[in-house]
Formats: C-alpha cells, sequence, structure tokens
C-alpha cells in the first residue's frame, strides 16, 4: 500500500526536525519526536535504547561526551518501503566531531569525522524505530590510535 504524498511530507518533516534538534543537542525536542514505545539502535550501541527514557538517557549521554558532534545530512530518501508496508525513510549523512576525552583528559580529545545511513521507520507521525549504520570502529581507533596497528580488518 503506497504512502501518499501528505505523509511523506510529513515524514521530511519529522525527520528534519530531528536532524535539527540533534545539531542544537535539544534533548527534550529530540525524545518529543518518538513514539513511547521507539527504539533506537546504531552500530556503536551494545544493545538498542527502548522507550522515550532510555532514548533521552542515550543523547544525554551522547551530548556530555561529544558536545560538538553534528549531523549532516548528505541525501533522503522518501518513502522507503519494507515488509508489511511500515512508512520508512532513509538519510545518509556525515557525523563530525570530537571523540569523548579519554581519561577525561581533553587532549585525549580528537577531532573525527564518519558517514553513515539512519534509517527511520514512522507510526502515527512520529518516529517508531530507528537504525544507524557507520564504521564506528574508525571513531574508535580516533579515540585509540594503537587500534590502528591491529591486523587489517576483515
Amino acid at each position: 500500500m503506497p504512502i501518499d504524498e501528505s505523509e511523506i511530507a510529513v515524514h521530511r518533516t519529522l525527520v528534519n526536525r530531528w536532524i535539527e534538534a540533534f545539531n542544537e543537542h535539544n534533548v527534550s525536542a529530540i525524545v518529543a519526536l518518538y513514539t513511547d514505545n521507539a527504539e533506537l539502535f546504531d552500530s556503536g550501541m551494545k544493545h538498542p535504547r527502548r522507550g522515550r527514557k532510555e532514548i533521552e538517557r542515550w543523547f544525554i549521554k551522547r551530548f556530555q561526551s561529544m558536545p560538538s558532534i553534528t549531523y549532516i545530512p548528505v541525501y533522503h530518501l522518501f518513502p522507503l518501503y519494507q515488509l508489511f508496508n511500515e512508512a520508512q525513510a532513509a538519510v545518509t549523512w556525515t557525523a563530525s566531531g570530537k571523540t569523548p576525552r579519554l581519561l577525561g583528559l581533553p587532549w585525549f580529545s580528537r577531532p573525527f569525522q564518519v558517514e553513515g545511513v539512519s534509517i527511520f521507520t514512522f507510526h502515527d507521525g512520529l518516529i517508531q524505530k530507528q537504525r544507524g549504520y557507520y564504521d564506528h570502529l574508525s571513531v574508535l581507533e580516533r579515540i585509540l590510535p594503537p587500534l590502528k596497528i591491529l591486523p587489517a580488518r576483515l
């Protein structure tokens, strides 16, 4: 079942509001864009964050540890479909900023830039699920440069 143009516009606006709130580090504005039982996961997480409270804690921690992080969209794809006709969109992006301080020492904070993609699933005009994929190892290598001398990636 195709999504109508007005629904696509709502989803596009929602994603743009998410990007704006992320770049402002406005946690309450970000969390307001998710459903009560939403799920957030990216390749840097050990497990998904479920529900607004867990998502809120995640972004508070993220912005405290990486206060210069920004998210620049490169390309939006609306709509994107999955099984059961879920309304989805994909956004490719570049994130940049400074890594968290290692041992709390400012001189261990290093600049980084990583490209990735986020897949948003929508329900009732809010984000139901968000998946982010990027090369987490490349960010870790910026935090701990000795990781670069490990054997080549598979």
